[in-house]
């Protein structure tokens, strides 16, 4: 009997009996365990990357925008941006990976960017934002390069103020 190598079994004389069609409860309970597992398996690599970043002892907060377009008004003069982040932030006084979808107008510049840890988000939100979580290692160590400065030049206006 020649086996099949593009189907994995036997044909001619013997024949695989065909699987009977599956209803679609029984495909809808098949997909959700399916999903279900990978979901874990998703939020478990999250949570591995962001123990990892908790690791290289954040001072502020480091964020990386993996996606922009401009907002446009009626006259196409650019008004604003929308903005996609990962970030490595403090949230209610511990450092989470996270996500953020921001409309940036250059009208309310003083708008804050809202961050919501990534396993909380939605399903969506997790898959386009997960390819980018690798720059994150380089934005926390950019971060830091920036902060030492800022550091020196805050302890040096504190030792004037106590000459």
């Amino acid at each position: 009997m020649p086996f099949n190598r593009i189907n994995g079994f036997y044909v001619g004389a013997f024949q695989m009996p065909e699987r009977s069609e599956m209803t679609v409860d029984e495909r809808n309970d098949e997909l959700n365990e399916a999903l279900a597992n990978r979901l874990q398996q998703l939020n478990a690599a999250i949570e591995q990357h962001e123990k990892r970043f908790k690791a290289m002892k954040l001072a502020r907060d480091a964020k990386h925008i993996y996606r922009s377009h401009s907002i446009e008004d009626d006259h196409r003069n650019c008004i604003g941006e929308v903005n996609w982040y990962v970030g490595m932030i403090k949230l209610k006084g511990g450092w989470r990976l996270c996500y953020a979808l921001d409309h940036e107008h250059y009208n309310y510049p003083d708008e804050t960017i809202s961050w919501k840890p990534l396993v909380e988000c939605s399903i969506e939100e997790r898959i386009d934002a997960v390819p980018h979580i690798g720059v994150l290692r380089e934005a926390i160590v950019k971060s830091k390069e920036s902060l030492v400065p800022e550091l020196e030049k805050a302890i040096e206006s504190v030792a004037k103020l106590t000459e």
